[in-house]
């Protein structure tokens, strides 16, 4: 049972993923879309046929991958050996967490009903309130940081494919290690800005500089070559869509 809502938890994911690279690929390229982040393409699917039909499979495949996050969080402290099992637990738990409350705010939607939430930017201008609250912001920037560290050390050291590697014969699968490769890399790279906006903030004590994946996008092409560097990484999020179909299909992580 938990292997079906673990692969339809990942599926969704990366649907998610795929229309929100695309989007923003097609706008870097003038080409339509729109520069986007994942409620962003959450209304994108609302504004389709059967809009609200679409947004309740969504929503409730980002609850499967909530529930399967859950689970591996309770599974690591039941079965791992050693210190790092608290580590891994956290992890998960507070994925289970973020894309929990994503799932929910979807529901809302399909359901019309209204859903107060709590801004990122609200929430860090609270924290900054506090005596040490840039101390807290610092210390969240480094956990992005080291997150983005390890995009780069997963696909060094090629464990994304730990879990499918026993498919290695299957036809796709040269095409599975690029979009795992160069997805993985792309996210890794994302994190790394969102560091570096969450440390601006903390440095500068302003909460306005906290930016989310729209505005991340936004500041791509901004820069030189911006066009091309945000539709560079527009097709990274798209390849990384299309790596969790592969890994919901074949891995049984």
């Amino acid at each position: 049972m938990i292997q079906e809502i673990r692969k339809f938890g990942f599926i969704t994911k990366g649907i998610v993923y795929a229309i929100l690279g695309i989007l923003t690929f097609l706008a870097a390229l003038n080409l339509g879309g729109k520069v986007s982040d994942k409620n962003g393409v959450i209304s994108f699917l609302e504004s389709q046929v059967f809009g609200k039909f679409l947004l309740l499979i969504v929503g409730l495949g980002m609850f499967s991958y909530s529930v399967w996050r859950f689970y591996k969080s309770y599974f690591v402290i039941k079965k791992g050996a050693n210190f790092s099992k608290y580590f891994l637990m956290l992890d998960f738990f507070i994925r289970g967490v973020i894309y929990g409350s994503f799932a929910i705010s979807i529901l809302y939607k399909v359901f019309n009903q209204p859903k107060e939430g709590v801004s990122k930017k609200t929430l860090a201008a609270k924290v900054l309130q506090l005596e040490i609250g840039n101390y807290i912001i610092y210390v969240i920037a480094s956990i992005i940081f080291l997150s983005a560290l390890n995009q780069f050390y997963i696909v060094y050291q090629k464990k994304y494919l730990k879990y499918i590697e026993k498919n290695a014969n299957i036809k796709s699968f040269t095409f599975l290690k690029t979009t795992g490769k160069y997805g993985i890399l792309s996210r890794g790279i994302s994190f790394l800005i969102f560091a570096w906006f969450i440390f601006k903030a903390a440095s500068e004590e302003n909460a306005e500089k906290i930016k989310g994946t729209q505005e991340m996008f936004s500041y791509l092409h901004n820069l030189s070559f911006g066009n091309i560097l945000m539709a560079i990484m527009a097709l990274g999020f798209l390849l990384y869509g299309i790596f969790q179909y592969f890994y919901a299909r074949y891995s049984e992580y």
